[in-house]
Parts: structure tokens; sequence; C-alpha cells
């Protein structure tokens, strides 16, 4: 605004030049003038109107110059001094033009100083004698006060703009610090990230703020660095822990990588152990990962190489199951050839023959097992089912046998109403049952469904009436009565002894491990307690183990 007004005073200033040397030429003594020709004065005369007083002021001056000083003006400068109004107006115009693009566009850095050259370039042209320079200087004046209104709002925004930039910024600090607690660092260190990139994209705040606002949001970074460093110092001890334990493990499964066997219970055992070297594998953390990629490689090969071995193994035992399921059907087929013959005795005997062979034979597909052996012991029993109802005599033993069966289950029912069970008695019944031969076909599901009913209602009232260990023996007793008079129950005889022997040793295992946790354990009241309650865990299992003893010897009996 004092320029605008600088230039006003220069514009009053300038007129007030032009008059006074207007009046000053017309003053001039008449022995200083020049002396002009009457030609020149007519000349003057016939100028346009336009340039009336511009010639009249030239000529004015022209005749009040001293001699000396005419000499020296060419004709070039006068017509210079001719067009100056025209050519001023038309820079006053384009300074005018450039004024209202500034005015009128984007302010930057570079406004301000382009309005001051502008300024400047509108002072050195100073006032033009001619009508249309007051509508020039109106409009220029104008644009100017239009800039310098908007100059001052523009920084009255500026003033609020850095004022939120401060709150914005003081907010992000805030965030920050929070950080600092926050127990997942990793993450902390993400966000940090973030807001020193939201930071940096907050518009500038006032100078005297800057360093301060900086300061804080530094101080917290530079703690959640230091938690960050301190939590990878504690990572790579961690690292390096987990590749020792990896290394004892890798060292595990280099052992048995190679196992060979021609069982297939020690091949699912070692399986077992392979399985579980795998399961902690996977539940240590990471290593150092100068070492991951090398262990990590070095032990899947060696978990691969073992499995291989296994698959190799098992498709030996798989060719070996086929063939043995071939023998069986090839018995089977026997069986179907020969079971519709009538020739009792000889048939009998050859089928017997065949079923010696049948358990000879092998193991077969597990999916098959089951299905292989009820189709062979229908095709034999369709065989012998014909010979009992072609023989009379044989009729009349079924029948005989099946009153007997009825008669047994009588008397072990009496039992049951007797105030004294009198076990030793109950098992010769249930013996005498299961001795007793065939019975008719159409009676056989009938009876068999009497007798094991009986036999679970004697279970169900022995086990409110006898001690815990009384009455698994009791069980164990009836189970076992009921395996050895089977004809087809030795295998699973077999693997109830297997089964027995497995338990006692896992048992005694565990009484092991618990005796060395106490020789372990150190004198307080804490470990006191622990080891009463290791010393019930070892007295219950001895007497578990007695059990299982007892059970075993009776098995070792039949």
């Amino acid at each position: 605004e004092k320029e605008v007004d600088d230039s006003s005073k220069s514009t009053t200033e300038n007129k007030d030049s032009k008059a006074l040397k207007v009046t000053s030429k017309k003053s001039l003594p008449s022995d200083q003038k020049n002396q002009k020709s009457e030609k020149e004065v007519d000349d003057s005369s016939k100028s346009t109107t336009e340039n009336k007083d511009s010639k009249a002021l030239k000529v004015t001056t022209k005749e009040s110059l001293p001699n000396d000083e005419k000499n020296e003006k060419s004709e070039k400068e006068l017509i210079l001094v001719e067009i100056s109004p025209i050519k001023k107006l038309k820079k006053k115009s384009e300074i005018i033009k450039k004024l209202r693009e500034l005015v009128n566009g984007v302010e930057n850095k570079d406004t301000f100083n382009k309005i001051k050259e502008l300024q400047s370039s509108w002072k050195e042209i100073g006032h033009v004698e001619n009508s249309k320079d007051k509508s020039l200087w109106t409009t220029y004046s104008a644009l100017l006060d239009r800039f310098y209104d908007n100059r001052s709002i523009y920084f009255e925004l500026k003033d609020l703009d850095r004022k939120k930039n401060l709150e914005l910024k003081n907010a992000i600090c805030d965030k920050a610090e929070k950080l600092i607690n926050n127990s997942n660092i990793m993450k902390s260190v993400s966000i940090l990230n973030e807001l020193h990139a939201d930071f940096k994209h907050v518009g500038p705040v006032e100078k005297d703020k800057q360093e301060d606002i900086w300061n804080r949001l530094k101080n917290a970074s530079d703690e959640i660095y230091k938690k960050k460093r301190d939590f990878i110092a504690n990572i790579k001890v961690s690292l390096n822990e987990n590749l020792d334990k990896k290394t004892k493990l890798l060292n595990e499964i280099n052992k048995i990588k190679n196992f060979k066997s021609e069982k297939i219970k020690e091949w699912n055992n070692i399986t077992k152990e392979v399985l579980s070297l795998k399961d902690k594998w996977n539940s240590i953390g990471g290593v150092p990962k100068t070492s991951s990629k090398n262990i990590n490689k070095e032990f899947w090969n060696y978990f691969k190489e073992f499995f291989n071995n296994k698959s190799n193994f098992f498709k030996k035992i798989d060719e070996s199951f086929k063939s043995n399921l071939k023998m069986k059907k090839d018995l089977i087929e026997k069986v179907n050839e020969i079971k519709l013959s009538e020739e009792w005795e000889k048939t009998s005997k050859e089928i017997q023959s065949i079923q010696q062979e049948w358990k000879k034979i092998g193991k077969v597909p597990i999916k098959q097992k089951d299905s292989i052996y009820k189709e062979f012991k229908e095709s034999c029993d369709f065989f012998y089912e014909r010979m009992r109802l072609e023989d009379k005599d044989t009729i009349k033993m079924h029948e005989d046998n099946l009153a007997k069966k009825q008669s047994t289950c009588d008397a072990i029912e009496k039992l049951l109403g007797n105030k004294d069970f009198d076990q030793d008695e109950f098992f010769k019944l249930q013996v005498k049952f299961l001795e007793i031969g065939h019975v008719p076909k159409d009676k056989v599901d009938t009876i068999k469904d009497r007798f094991k009913k009986t036999i679970d209602l004697v279970v169900e009232k022995s086990s409110d009436s006898m001690e815990k260990d009384d009455f698994d023996k009791f069980k164990f007793i009836i189970e076992l009565n009921s395996l050895a008079k089977n004809p087809y129950s030795k295998n699973k005889i077999i693997k109830k002894k297997s089964d027995l022997i497995k338990k006692i040793n896992s048992i005694q295992s565990e009484i092991k491990n618990l005796k060395n946790n106490i020789y372990y354990l150190k004198e307080s009241v804490a470990a006191e307690n622990l080891k009463k309650e290791y010393m019930e865990k070892i007295n219950n299992s001895d007497k578990e183990i007695e059990s299982l003893k007892l059970q075993l010897n009776l098995i070792n009996k039949v």
C-alpha cells in the first residue's frame, strides 16, 4: 500500500513538474530565444490537432534553448519525444495485463517479487499526459488493492494452517509416545515408520515451535528403536538356543534314518519316534538366518530318507500280502468246489486240511482281512451245515446240545438268586456252556443271545458287591474262558498277551521316571508335596502291574 501511495505521489510530482516545465519555457528571456524562421512556425501550425500541445511544447522548447545546446539534437531524438506518450501508455497497459494475471493466478514464492518489479516499472514510466492515463491508474491501483487484500488473508490463513499443523504433529507425537509401552515392538516400529511419514507430510509449523515438536517425536522414536535393538539382541540369543535344540534333533534323526527291519510293528514304533521328532522340530522357533537353510534342508532330507526306506519296505510287504490274498482266494475256490459233495467223511477231512493251510498263510491287506476270512468261513460252514442236516444222529445231538445249553443258563440264573454268589461254580458253568457242541442252526442266535444276557447280568450284579481289583480279575477270567473255548481266537489270545506285556513295560518305565524325579527333588515344602504325589502314583502303578501280571499268568495257563 505504501508503494501504491508512493506511485501516486510520484504521479502528482510528475504533473507538477510538467506544469513547472511549461511555465518556465514560456517565461524564458527573449535574448535567450533562438531565431526561428516563419517557415518553421507555419509548418508547426499545420500539425494535427492530436499533437498540437506536444508540438507547441516542442517549438517553445526549441526556441527557448541557447544556440550552443541546439546543435547536438538529432532528428531521431525528436521522433522519440513525439511517440513517447503512446509507448508509455502501451507499457502501462502491458504492466496492468501482467499484474491482472498475477492477481488472478495462484500465488507462489515469486509472485511478490514480480509485483514489486511491475511497481518499479510503473514508477519508471511516470505520469503520461493523456486522457487514458487516469483510467489505467485506476485499474492499476484497484489491482494492487486486490493483491494486498488477498495477501493479508493469505497470511492469516497461513498462520491458522501452521497452528493446525502443530496440533496434528502433537497428535502424532502422542501416538508415538504411546507406542513406547507396546509389548509388540516390531509392530510398534512399523507404526512408528508410518507416523514419521505422516509427520513429514504435515505442513510446517511456526519457526519457534519446529525444533521442540521435532525433538518430541525424535525422543519417542529413540526409545522405541532402543527397545527394538534390545529385542533383536534377545532374539539372537533365542535363535542360537533354537539352533542348539535343532542340532540335537538332527543328530537323533540321523541315527535312525537308515533303520531296517522285517517286522511291521518295529517299523510302526520307529515311525512314531520320527514323527515325534518332527513335532518337536516344528515346535522350536527360528534359527539364525545363516544356518536356517542348511539345517532345515538336512533335517527334512533325513526325514524323507527314512520314509523312503519305510515305503520300500511296505512295497515288499504289500507284494507279500497280495500274494497271500491270492493263495487264500485259491483255498476258498477249493472249498467251493467240494462243499456240495455228499462224501461226508472224505470231504470233511479235505476241508480240515484246507483250514490248516489257511492258518499257515501269512497276512493279507488289512482292507480285505475281514471280508476274505468271512467268505472262507461261510464256505466251510455251508458244507458242515449240509452234513449236519443229512445226519439224523447229528441232528439229535444238536437238539440235545441245545437242551444242555438252556439248562446251563438256568443254572447260572439260579446262582444269581443265591445270597452268596459262588464264583467257582459260575466259571464251571460258563466253561461247560462253551464246551457244549453245535445246536440246530435256527437256534444258534437265540441260545447265544440268552447266554450273553445271562453273563452280562452276572457282571452287572458283581460290580456292586466286589472290590475293583477283584471285579477286574473276575471280568478278565470271563473273557479269557470265552477266548480259550473259541477255535478261531488263538490270534486274539496272543494279541491280548502282547498288549498286557506292553502295558506292564510302559507302567514300569513311568515308575522309573517318577523315581528319578523324586531323586532330583530338593528339600522344600513344595518338593515334599510333590514327592508324596509321585509316591502315590508309584504305589497305584505297582498295584496295577500286579493286576496285569495276574492276568498274564492266567493267559499263560490257557
